[in-house]
């Protein structure tokens, strides 16, 4: 009888019996994890951490709590900041992203080989600097390879491909030289900093804009430090520190700076149309003013009577709630105005009033640039008009709502200046007409004050503490590469060893020993 029962013993033994076949492997497998080590270029991981400053947070004068509290909060003013969620997206997007890419070089990666290594070579420790012609990098469209062979300060030879061209190549060129290009003329320049003596060769690529967003996009970590934080953090890898740091310093700036430039636009936006209604409201308080020194004195009225200045004293809550609700009205219409105005078509809308006009500015700015940059026959031009003439519709539509729930709110507020009202109707006619006059006055000067404020708000963006985010802890790397880790490397040549042992030992003991 035969026994079917697996001895793990007798076949342990067995397989140490092969110990031919499993070291040979396991010192290929080491060997390649060796190799593998010595090849690949290490990687650090670089953190930076900033605090997202919100409105209510900077400089604390009283114009800017203004920007959060009175009469800028009941016309519709958020003193709340945007969320972090926001912020992260405004961070990393392709604006913000390109144009630290630009500034810091990212697309053009110089690397020259050390030993087994594919050394990144960046500012200083760079031989060679490359200076292209405006817009050059930004409409690139396939990567550019450049392989140059220096020797002492000149170009040996140099080779020039891309899938845009037919490969160019050039010998014996001293430097500077221009390199031209089907697609535009390329300087190289030696860098001073740099001895450039001795033989190099160096492997240049230009990688298109979009390519390299794209790659850093994903290499590129931002988020909240904690759930309920203002604290942002940043996290990238990259096999050279200082273009690390480089990289995460700037787009921490690139941020700050666009932030700053889009509060700026608008509150330069607002000051025009400020500017335009405060002339208005100026001329018409000092007539008011005027006609009511003038009523006092055909009235003989120095001041009030006692009893209405106690009637109007009794009701000065509800007066006032009044006056807001009509000066809001009153900044409803100006915009109205303004957006109806042929001449102000493809002009921006002020933010004001409570009106919501960010998505349509940005619509402005867009035409703006493409009329910049193309023709007025530009199908992408026609589209943004009709997106224009869209978005300035849906804005007459919630001005008209914005209306009828101020009326709402009015006529309910009526209701309550009844009692008032009726108090009122007593007073004699003449300190009857005066009152309405004063009531006028007041409105104005409400409106007066608010539109100050608002114009005031252009010289508070330029404050030196007006930024989006409060650097906390500039770019920073890791002390050890985080890439490759040596153990995992040396685990994995070990896993490999054994599952490689183990085939080969099982087709030796169970496929070949039968057929013999």
């Amino acid at each position: 009888m035969n026994d079917e029962n697996i001895h793990i013993g007798a076949l342990l033994k067995q397989f140490l019996a092969y110990w031919k076949i499993y070291i040979p492997i396991g010192i290929i497998c080491l060997i390649a994890a060796i190799c593998f080590l010595m090849a690949t270029p290490q990687e650090y991981q670089f953190t930076a951490r900033m605090q997202l400053i919100r409105d209510n947070q900077g400089m604390m004068s009283e114009l800017k709590m203004l920007k959060s509290t009175g009469i800028g909060a009941m016309l519709g003013g958020n003193s709340s900041g945007s969320s972090v969620e926001d912020e992260v997206i405004v961070l990393m997007s392709r604006t913000n992203m390109t144009e630290a890419i630009l500034e810091t070089g990212y697309q053009v990666e110089t690397r020259e080989r050390q030993g087994l290594k594919n050394v990144l070579l960046y500012g200083k420790d760079n031989p060679v600097t490359f200076l292209f012609p405006e817009q050059f990098l930004d409409t690139l469209s396939k990567s550019v390879k450049i392989k140059l062979t220096l020797s002492d300060g000149v170009i040996k030879s140099a080779q020039i491909k891309s899938t845009l061209f037919e490969t160019v190549k050039i010998k014996e060129q001293p430097l500077p030289c221009r390199l031209q290009l089907p697609i535009g003329t390329i300087m190289i320049a030696p860098n001073a900093t740099i001895s450039a003596s001795g033989k190099k060769t160096l492997t240049t690529r230009i990688a298109p804009l979009q390519q390299t967003y794209e790659k850093l996009y994903d290499a590129l970590y931002a988020g909240a430090q904690e759930t309920i934080s203002d604290i942002l953090l940043l996290l990238f890898k990259n096999e050279n520190k200082q273009r690390g740091y480089d990289f995460l310093n700037t787009i921490m700036s690139t941020y700050n700076q666009y932030s700053r430039n889009v509060k700026v636009k608008e509150a330069t936006i607002n000051a025009r149309f400020v500017k335009e209604r405060l002339d208005t409201v100026t001329t018409e308080l000092a007539y008011l003013e005027h006609r009511i020194e003038t009523y006092k004195k055909q009235n003989d009225m120095p001041e009030l009577s006692l009893h209405a200045h106690m009637t109007v004293t009794e009701h000065q809550g509800l007066e006032n709630i009044v006056l807001e609700t009509e000066a809001r009205l009153k900044l409803l219409d100006y915009v109205e105005d303004y957006i109806k105005n042929p001449l102000n078509k493809y002009a921006a809308v002020p933010t004001v009033g409570g009106i919501e006009g960010g998505h349509y500015n940005q619509l402005i700015l867009e035409r703006q640039r493409l009329l910049f940059s193309s023709e007025k026959e530009n199908p992408a031009l026609e589209v943004l008009d009709k997106q224009l003439a869209k978005q300035r519709e849906m804005l007459l539509e919630s001005i008209i709502a914005i209306r009828q729930s101020v009326h709402i709110n009015l006529e309910s507020i009526n209701k309550k200046k009844k009692a008032f009202e009726e108090r009122f109707t007593a007073l004699p006619t003449q300190e009857r007409e005066y009152i309405e006059m004063k009531r006028q006055q007041r409105i104005k000067e409400t409106v007066y004050l608010f539109l100050m404020q608002k114009l005031q708000e252009k010289e508070l963006v330029n404050s030196p503490d007006e930024q989006a985010g409060r650097v906390v802890d500039a770019a920073y790397s890791s002390a050890k590469p985080v890439y490759p880790r040596k153990v995992f490397v040396l685990v994995i040549a070990l896993a490999a060893t054994f599952i490689l042992s183990l085939i080969v030992i099982s087709f030796q003991v169970f496929v070949f020993s039968k057929t013999k």
